[in-house]
């Protein structure tokens, strides 16, 4: 190993092999926005000090089991493995001093001695300790081994990532800001970061949940989710190759009779054997997905003429008729088809599907057992779709949006100090119309910025009117969209709608997910630091699902990070939440920020994050979304109860 004029030595490990051209592909698209996950630890600018190592963003690939679903067994420890310099223990201490200066990204140093790593230094500790007085004079020449940290934590780079965050957990969560060596055989190798634990840890929990919520756990076909997205990828093709998508959809004939007469267990084994029959009857390239229940549907791509289709409605026909045999018996099922064609019967995914579900049905009342082509006449619930349309756009002169609170709960005395504010729809009619029906349709008609203003406006109205009336202060959080960040006025927006409802910034926390945050970064830079100098709390909603970034949190004004209800709800099921629950709230606490578990419905998850620190809760345990009026009691039983920290919501002007 060589030495610079600094004292300060550098090793690599040895050079990256290939990756799979998949990571390959990975690496790329995502280089440049993980680009701002590594730049903490090392370098941007070439300095006369020591060239920085080449380290290239962590990237996890998980192989595919049978079926799709992801092989999700820990990673080891070195795929976190960065590249950085090190200082041998006899360095001096104005040396170590100046490294840090010429790394300004550079959060830890190791210190290793013949090899083997001794111990670690934090750079905000050196630059506290340069701030003082006389230190260089006193301290300067003294070496760096009498100021390390000597108990750093230290691994093989062999050990399994769920191995070492139990380490760290033992040895304390501090190290997951500070990082942790790696060795080799006791030899140093590199360092690793608490982020990226955390990155890998969700990333395995991720690709877990995705086939969760992609697949279904029957079948194991495409479930309706990954059935939407594959038939959107159909329609896309056939408007370059000018083929058709014939979409078919499938009921299963007296299948509640069967499922009801030889049970539930002989029910599912008709349904996944009635999956594998279908798989066997259509190309590799087209889609069988389930539903769910007894509804199937099949994506047929590249189809050249409607009696293409057919033939394959006939083959399908023909195989359900043989007899299953279940557990001794001999089952015989029969099936109604629908046929819908792209872009002949439908001019987009959603309307094929509701063709073709429309030419199902009238199979069943021509006798079932027989495939029907969807016919105009069919289809009766197009108009239902426009006067949704009409009526949304009517509603919110009419009154009919409103806002539920859902209480936020202080852990450490059951205080409520916050409330977050959920958009509802009562309509007069239809009764409530869910948020995921009609959201979706008022951003396609262009309605969401009227109603992103009503929402901020009434929420800072209600929570004005709970302090004039009741003596109440709460915290109010409203969530924002991407498109909300894009509007340049936003700020000033925001800053009206206090003016004008009397609401303290101090009492408003705006909350939006780490996938908002990153794919508008510098919209949201501007205005989150605009809102932050006005007094504005923010918070990051959905913490620990999406992409995040340590530079961020510490660049941006965020006060509270919001662990997503996922992981809170598998805490006492699976170890992987409980460990990046924990882990999130050991982050909050070193970077001084508020902590909420989201998403909080049993007693266990309660005393566990009671355990762990957690700050506030929210969740149907403690209370579901309410209307204002039905607020008003529990708001003021609580306003009596002491709070255990200072709150700025709870701080009189």
């Amino acid at each position: 190993m060589g030495s610079n004029n600094n004292g300060v030595m550098e090793q690599f490990a040895h050079p990256d092999k290939p990756r799979e051209k998949t990571a390959e592909r990975t690496r790329t698209a995502m280089s440049t926005a993980m680009t701002a996950q590594v730049e903490y630890l090392m370098p941007k600018n070439e300095h006369s000090s020591p060239s920085s190592p080449n380290i290239h963003p962590v990237s996890m690939d998980y192989p595919a089991c049978a079926n799709g679903r992801p092989d999700t067994s820990p990673p080891r420890a070195h795929v976190l493995m960065r590249l950085a310099p090190y200082v041998a223990p006899t360095v001096p201490l104005l040396n170590v001093y100046d490294t840090f200066r010429n790394y300004p990204d550079l959060m830890v140093l190791p210190v290793v001695q013949e090899g083997k790593p001794v111990g670690l230094i934090n750079r905000f500790k050196l630059h506290e300790m340069f701030s003082q007085p006389f230190t260089r004079e006193l301290h300067g020449r003294k070496p760096i081994s009498l100021f390390m940290a000597a108990n750093p934590v230290i691994v093989d780079k062999n050990v399994s990532i769920d191995d070492l965050a139990r380490i760290i957990i033992d040895a304390g969560m501090q190290h997951m800001y500070d990082g942790f060596i790696m060795t080799e055989q006791g030899k140093y190798v590199g360092i690793g970061n608490g982020h990226d634990l955390l990155g890998a840890i969700t990333e395995r929990k991720q690709a877990h949940l995705f086939y969760l919520a992609h697949f279904d756990a029957l079948t194991d076909l495409p479930n309706r989710l990954l059935f939407k997205d594959r038939l959107t990828q159909a329609c896309v093709r056939s408007e370059r190759n000018g083929h058709s998508v014939a979409l078919m959809f499938l009921d299963l004939d007296r299948f509640k009779l069967i499922n009801d007469t030889l049970g539930h267990s002989v029910g599912d084994r008709l349904l996944k054997s009635v999956a594998a029959r279908l798989l066997e009857t259509v190309r590799k390239k087209d889609t069988v997905s389930r539903l769910g229940g007894d509804e199937f549907t099949i994506i047929l791509d590249d189809v050249g003429a409607p009696q293409d289709a057919a033939v394959v409605a006939q083959k399908i026909i023909h195989a359900m008729g043989q007899p299953f045999v279940l557990e001794g018996d001999e089952v015989v099922v029969t099936t109604s088809i629908g046929v819908a064609f792209y872009p002949q019967d439908a001019a987009n995914p959603e309307e094929l599907q509701k063709n073709s579900d429309a030419a199902m049905y009238h199979a069943k009342e021509k006798g079932k057992n027989n495939y029907q082509f969807f016919k105009p006449e069919m289809n009766v619930q197009v108009n239902a779709r426009l006067s949704l349309e009409n009526q949304l756009r009517k509603a919110v002169e009419a009154d009919q949006l409103l806002l539920h609170y859902q209480p936020q709960v202080e852990l450490s005395t059951g205080k409520v100090v916050g409330v977050e504010a959920l958009l509802r729809w009562q309509h007069p009619e239809l009764g409530f119309v869910p948020p995921l029906t009609f959201i979706p349709l008022a951003e396609e008609l262009g309605l969401m910025a009227s109603i992103g203003e009503f929402v901020l406006h009434e929420a800072c109205r209600q929570s004005k009117q709970w302090q004039d009336e009741l003596g109440v202060r709460v915290c109010m959080a409203v969530n924002l969209a991407g498109w909300q960040l894009e509007q340049p006025d936003f700020p000033d927006t925001v800053e009206r709608i206090l003016r004008k409802t009397g609401l303290s910034p101090r009492c408003l926390e705006l909350e939006l997910t780490e996938n908002v945050l990153m794919e508008n970064i510098k919209q949201a830079r501007t205005a989150l630091n605009v809102l932050g100098q006005r007094g504005v709390l923010v918070a990051i909603d959905d913490f620990g699902t999406g992409y995040s970034s340590l530079s961020y949190l510490l660049n941006l004004p965020i006060d509270t990070l919001k662990i997503d209800k996922c992981f809170i709800q598998s805490i006492g099921l699976q170890d992987d939440g409980a460990t990046i629950a924990t882990a999130v709230i050991a982050l909050a606490r070193s970077l001084k920020l508020n902590v909420v578990a989201e998403g909080v419905e049993t007693l266990e998850q309660q005393d566990f994050l009671r355990e762990q620190g957690c700050d506030f809760i929210q969740g149907y345990f403690f209370c579901r979304p309410l209307p204002a009026a039905e607020l008003v009691s529990l708001l003021v039983k609580h306003a009596k109860i002491p709070s255990s920290r200072k709150l700025n919501c709870l701080t009189q002007e």
